[in-house]
């Protein structure tokens, strides 16, 4: 586990290796470097970052054996892509402990919050009391977890998503832009509650659900 980061670093906290290069990556890349990381580069099967960034090619092909070597030489790697399963996989690949959290210096993350490895914390999100955010997870621009709440490994809380008190919300689970969950309840694993969802009971594991209040609809998609 590692220590919020509430504001940006006067030290610099070493280099960082973003995986991926779409849109997140670039978010995130830009997050990081404001809260005090060095981006050295991005590593993905196409594309490359719309920044200053060198691709070393995709992660889970050639570029595996110069990442591990990167790993070697202490660089700390990031997982920047929306799939739930790749940034699992690639954890897997290269280590858990190899992953830095990034938290933007705008953010709010309360002290007695816990940040696992690889988490995300995106611009002007607020993360509250005793909350904890798993491994690879993402804490989007402006979503609000709020206190004691849980939010399973590589789950996404999508912009201005709110998680009112003492939610759960599974591993690999989503919950869409604008959405609420109301206190208390629990989404599980895999599923998906769509944007401005209202979720106002337990939701179980591997389905998609939209509406006020949310209803399933449809099993969740793969990712």
């Amino acid at each position: 586990m590692t220590s919020p980061i509430t504001e940006a670093s006067a030290t610099p906290l070493g280099d960082l290796l973003v995986l991926g290069a779409g849109g997140h990556a670039a978010v995130v890349a830009e997050s990081a470097e404001r809260a005090g990381w060095r981006v050295i580069g991005c590593a993905a099967g196409s594309g490359a970052l719309p920044m200053t960034a060198s691709n070393l090619g995709d992660p889970d092909g050639a570029a595996a054996a110069e990442i591990d070597a990167a790993v070697a030489r202490g660089v700390r790697l990031h997982a920047a892509v929306g799939s739930a399963e790749v940034r699992a996989r690639w954890m897997q690949r290269f280590g858990a402990g190899s992953f830095a959290t990034v938290v933007d210096p705008s953010s709010s993350v309360s002290p007695s919050a816990t940040l696992a490895e690889g988490a995300s914390i995106g611009a002007g999100a607020v993360v509250q009391a005793r909350a904890v955010i798993g491994p690879g997870a993402i804490v989007n621009t402006r979503a609000v977890v709020e206190h004691d709440c849980t939010v399973g490994a590589c789950a996404h809380i999508a912009p201005a998503a709110v998680l009112c008190g003492s939610v759960t919300v599974g591993a690999w689970a989503q919950i869409g832009a604008g959405a609420v969950v109301i206190p208390g309840r629990r989404v599980g694993e895999r599923s998906v509650v769509g944007a401005g969802a209202v979720v106002v009971r337990d939701l179980p594991a591997d389905i998609t659900a939209m509406g006020v209040p949310a209803r399933a609809t449809a099993p969740s998609p793969t990712r």
